[in-house]
């Protein structure tokens, strides 16, 4: 791939040969002077210290050359160019900055500086005049290498002459502060073999490496002209093991000091008063929201991991800041903290939520912890509606202050802006810039998007009779379905509705998608659907609940039982996936043996007792560290995830909180006008002929 025309550098050549300057010359200087007086060139920092070669570490021997060095950890790769293509999967790419015409051509090579069999570098060909700079530079999304040491890379110049010039690096941060190193003409060495650059970042003095934003190199001509050309490769960031995770742990309000509390997990297990139990989990879970939020922005982070690869996410979602208001209010409920402490989290909390970046009064799906920079521009509607919902309750709970916050935010957000006027439906999500609005939609009545549905309704965002639109299952005529449902057609408030069901080894019930139980018993952590909604929502989770229970327990023999997305890890790599029983489904998630705590927690709702052994049972597992639970088991390998989620936790905490507390969390929906307005739809409707 070639950047720049090489067409207009061969006409900047000739006129060297005619003697006269090329008009690109004027301009740039031209640039330069109004730039300087505009004050958009920030101070640089120019820096010429005589490196120590026997003092800096041997980085690149530490990688077999077969291997890359995005596999090792000491590494945060900015640029290896194996890829092929000078643009990066975010978007970015290497760019000319200066001259803007001319005495400048890049282009990937076939070469890599390491392996004679793959990769590729850059080549950046230059022809300049006395004096003159060209420079090409790329943006990078705000990154944290705040932890590295050096910055590194490979190098290979090719002249017909000594170089007489100088090479210079620069830095910018996400203010836009700029500082630079100049590597001199007699340190610069014209060679056919690659030759290592290692520049220790106090070189760069004034730059935040918490959000490292760009790097830019020049070539600088000095007293005469200056020809040849520049390979570049494998530059990156270079300092500690993990050190991408020592980044993030570094912004973080604490970290596990170790992988597994064995002395907690027995003194569980020997705890015969369930009570206790379940108040010990809880404060140890707390821990997690305790520690795991940055420590200026005061956002949570999406998870943690502990053990031989430890992780650290720097990204949260609105569903994760939901849970970690419901958890701080927990803590509150619970005396795991001061009214006044909680106060303060959660304004600190809302006040972060204020700066984010918004579509339509949404927020986007993903945002980094530090830098508050969107990092994925989807709006999802149901993480919408669990921020949505949680901001009601934190507005009932805390007095003036945060309720008028609260509100503030709520008032900016119309659910009418995700219905899809169609089928009166809301859609999943959508992408920004707006495209296939409408393509895929929360149909089931039975998801955890039923909270948000409620909460539209009740704020008055979406009409009433959306909730008659919504699919108990779908018409009998889809024939994909996982079986034909049974039912009639009932009336409710002038609709009709087809009260369709399923059956289960004999038993009834109404379906999710997926049949998970998160999905049925999620939105229980704000709705009171047992008290009011006995013979509907009350009764359908109950059966749902005790059919996921038989089915790991009776007939696939699992130790424990729990399936509902969770997390799963295969060394470094981990994933979030969705698990559930088909039987149970309209079109239905897979089971693979993966079973997880946190369903225990929501099925407090319904069937405590069997709830409490469950947990019991998984503590025989070595799943249990300093912040709680871990995430997942996997049954079938007899396998620990020991990563911690935001979400999950949160789940955990908000269902102790309501079983322990006596449904406070669902007081607090329930009494606010957006909960009081709607609640009367959960106790009109019966389901399978109740």
């Amino acid at each position: 791939m070639l950047i720049n025309n090489r067409g207009l550098y061969k006409q900047g050549y000739r006129n060297r040969k005619r003697g006269r300057k090329p008009h690109r010359l004027y301009l740039s200087l031209l640039y330069g002077l109004l730039t300087l007086l505009c004050g958009l060139i920030p101070t640089v920092v120019m820096a010429d210290i005589n490196l120590a070669p026997e003092s800096l570490p041997q980085v690149y021997e530490t990688v077999p050359s077969n291997l890359s060095l995005q596999s090792a950890s000491r590494f945060i790769v900015l640029d290896d160019f194996n890829r092929g293509q000078m643009e990066s999967p975010d978007g970015t790419t290497w760019r000319i900055k200066a001259p803007e015409i001319g005495a400048l051509d890049l282009s990937l090579e076939k070469e890599d500086s390491r392996s004679e069999r793959r990769g590729r570098s850059l080549k950046a060909k230059f022809h300049l005049m006395a004096g003159e700079r060209v420079s090409w530079r790329r943006l990078f999304q705000r990154i944290d290498v705040s932890q590295a040491e050096y910055l590194v890379f490979r190098y290979r110049l090719e002249s017909d002459k000594p170089f007489g010039g100088k090479i210079i690096v620069s830095m910018t941060d996400g203010n836009y502060k700029r500082a630079s190193y100049e590597i001199a003409s007699e340190r610069v060495e014209v060679s056919k073999a690659w030759k290592d650059v290692i520049l220790p970042l106090k070189y760069f003095e004034g730059i935040d490496f918490d959000q490292f934003f760009s790097l830019r190199f020049s070539i600088q001509a000095e007293k005469s002209e200056l020809s040849g050309s520049l390979r570049l490769d494998e530059i990156a960031f270079f300092g500690q093991e993990d050190l991408e995770f020592e980044c993030r742990r570094d912004n973080l309000k604490g970290f596990p000091e170790k992988s597994y509390d064995e002395t907690a997990r027995q003194k569980l297990l020997r705890e015969t008063d369930s009570r206790r139990l379940l108040e010990k989990i809880a404060r140890d879970t707390w821990k997690y929201f305790e520690n795991a939020r940055d420590k200026e922005t005061h956002l949570i982070v999406d998870h943690l991991r502990v053990g031989e690869i430890s992780l650290a996410a720097d990204y949260t979602s609105p569903t994760n800041i939901a849970m970690d208001l419901l958890a701080v209010l927990t803590a509150r409920e619970m005396g795991f903290i001061s009214k006044d402490g909680a106060r303060k989290t959660t304004r600190n909390i809302l006040e972060t939520l204020k700066q984010l970046k918004r579509y339509k009064g949404f927020f986007y799906n993903f945002y980094h912890t530090r830098n508050l920079l969107v990092t994925r521009s989807y709006v999802s509607t149901v993480d919408n509606g669990w921020l949505a919902t949680a901001l009601v309750v934190v507005r009932q709970a805390y007095g003036e202050e945060i309720h008028e916050i609260a509100t503030s935010i709520l008032d900016s957000i119309s659910f009418d802006k995700l219905l899809d006027s169609e089928n009166k439906q809301l859609v999943i999500g959508l992408e920004v810039p707006e495209k296939d609005f409408g393509k895929y939609h929360y149909g089931m009545l039975i998801s955890e998007a039923r909270a948000t549905s409620l909460y539209a309704i009740g704020k008055g965002d979406i009409p009433r009779d959306h909730w008659w639109f919504l699919f108990r299952t779908p018409p009998q005529s889809w024939t994909w379905q996982n079986q034909k449902p049974k039912g009639e057609v009932v009336s409710y408030d002038e609709a009709d509705v087809f009260e369709g069901y399923y059956e289960y080894n004999g038993k009834k019930f109404v379906p999710s998608w997926g049949g998970s139980l998160f999905e049925f018993l999620m939105p229980t952590l704000v709705l009171k659907t047992r008290e009011l909604a006995p013979k509907s929502f009350g009764l359908n989770n109950r059966i749902v609940a005790e059919i996921h229970r038989d089915y790991a327990l009776i007939e696939k023999k699992y130790p424990v039982w729990g399936i509902s997305p969770a997390a799963t890890s295969d060394g470094r790599r981990w994933r979030y996936e969705e698990y559930g029983i088909k039987g149970l489904a309209v079109k239905g998630y897979p089971d693979k043996g993966i079973l997880t705590p946190h369903v225990s927690f929501l099925a407090l709702d319904v069937l405590p007792e069997d709830a409490i052994i469950n947990i019991q049972n998984f503590l025989k597992f070595p799943i249990y560290g300093e912040y709680g639970f871990y995430d997942s088991l996997d049954a079938k390998r007899n396998q620990v995830n020991p990563q911690y989620l935001a979400l999950d936790q949160g789940m955990i905490l908000a269902a102790l909180c309501n079983y322990l507390r006596g449904g406070v969390i669902q007081e607090y929906f329930h009494q606010d006008p957006v909960g009081k307005a709607a609640e009367d739809l959960l106790m009109k409707e019966r389901f399978f002929g109740q």
